[in-house]
């Protein structure tokens, strides 16, 4: 850089059109070379010398301090990374601190353990990788087009069922965290990505619903509330998580393929009105597709005298350990001010019970009709009859 102090201003020099920096005593002889000067350490070193009341140093001896500083650079690096304990995640103000800590049974027991996590990792980040690499990228989509017979069809679906990677019941649905058990695993998926089970506490088999949820994102690769197909996990979780699809699809009451997993029986109205007239064109008595159940207008389902031997056992299934954790569930659920919210805006058990009342205040309007129709035609009695005077 062409600089020049004062001192060796010539007489030529004064002459000639000179650009200065007064904070650096410097004088410059183009205005590029100035402008170049006010972006260099220098140049702001000076500019906190002249703040702080102190005269302004030349560029020779701003580089000696520079390489001076450079130099005591790496013994504080040394000191400070040899002051703490990466496997115990401690720091030590002194050397010595540090030493005894090294030579303690507790530190190399932590070290041990250390190392093994270490390798335990390596070794699951190179299983990935492998299984990653051994996946072979098939386009299903384009199989199931090519497929032309139904043999064909089911074929492809049997090869991507069995090439299909299986979440485990610990795993989450939307990311690769794994928790150590499922009650662990459903309050990461809460708190992370927002997720609620509808009506949980009708709900009845926790464990067969999210595994149901695990095969329909990680097997058939589909989105859990739009039903958008997609040809791998990575993809269907991709969209999830950018659409905020972390959701069940819900607000025109429950699904027919999640029906299965909740028993609403608790809710069914009992205050049945024996003198209500029923629909004659309601079908009373329905036979199951076996044919082997006669289910009643009640609900209530009558079996054939040919298996009652299976009926007189009354086995049940045991959902105590599932129903507690769909409790603690709930529970979280309330606390985190979720509610379950249908089309109308009210949750899904006002809603049920809004429309239960409108069924019963429709049923007192209509006989309150048919009575003020009878007093106005004075033919209140059922049967009719003359009296003979």
């Amino acid at each position: 850089m062409d600089v020049e102090t004062a001192s060796e201003f010539s007489e030529q020099s004064v002459q000639a059109p000179l650009y200065t920096c007064l904070t650096c005593k410097v004088a410059f002889r183009t205005a590029d070379i100035q402008r170049e000067h006010y972006r260099q350490d220098w140049h702001r070193y000076n500019l906190k010398r002249k703040v702080a009341g102190l005269q302004p140093i030349s560029h020779d001896l701003f580089k000696e301090k520079i390489a001076a500083q450079e130099k005591d650079k790496p013994n504080e690096n040394e000191k400070s990374s040899g002051w703490n304990c990466e496997a115990c995640k401690k720091s030590f103000s002194t050397e010595n601190a540090y030493k005894n800590h090294v030579v303690s049974k507790k530190h190399l027991e932590s070290v041990a353990k250390f190392e093994k996590r270490k390798a335990s990792k390596k070794n699951e980040n190179k299983t990935d990788l492998e299984k990653k690499q051994s996946m072979p990228k098939i386009n299903w989509k384009k199989k199931l087009a090519e497929a032309q017979t139904e043999e064909e069809v089911n074929k492809v679906i049997d090869e991507k069922i069995k090439l299909s990677r299986r979440l485990e019941e610990t795993e989450c649905l939307f990311c690769d965290f794994k928790g150590k058990t499922l009650e662990e695993k459903m309050e990461h998926m809460t708190i992370e990505h927002t997720f609620f089970i509808p009506d949980i506490e009708y709900l009845v088999d926790l464990k067969g619903f999210m595994n149901y949820l695990a095969e329909k994102i990680a097997i058939g690769n589909t989105c859990i509330y739009c039903k958008k197909a997609f040809n791998t996990l990575e993809a269907t979780r991709k969209h999830i998580l950018d659409k905020g699809h972390q959701k069940i699809k819900y607000e025109e009451g429950p699904d027919l393929e999640i029906s299965d997993f909740y028993d609403f029986s608790s809710t069914y109205d009992d205050d049945v009105n024996p003198d209500e007239e029923l629909d004659p064109n309601y079908n009373v008595l329905t036979i199951t597709s076996e044919g082997t159940e006669l289910i009643l207008p009640s609900g209530a389902h009558i079996g054939h005298r040919e298996y009652k031997r299976y009926y007189d056992q009354n086995l049940r299934y045991n959902y105590e350990p599932e129903s507690i954790a769909i409790n603690r569930l709930t529970q979280k659920y309330k606390a985190l001010g979720y509610y379950n919210i249908g089309s109308s805006g009210m949750t899904i058990e006002q809603e049920r019970l809004a429309k239960m009342k409108a069924a019963r205040e429709e049923l007192r309007q209509y006989q309150r009709r048919k009575e003020m129709l009878g007093i106005k035609n004075n033919d209140l009695q059922k049967h009719f009859r003359k009296q003979i005077i």
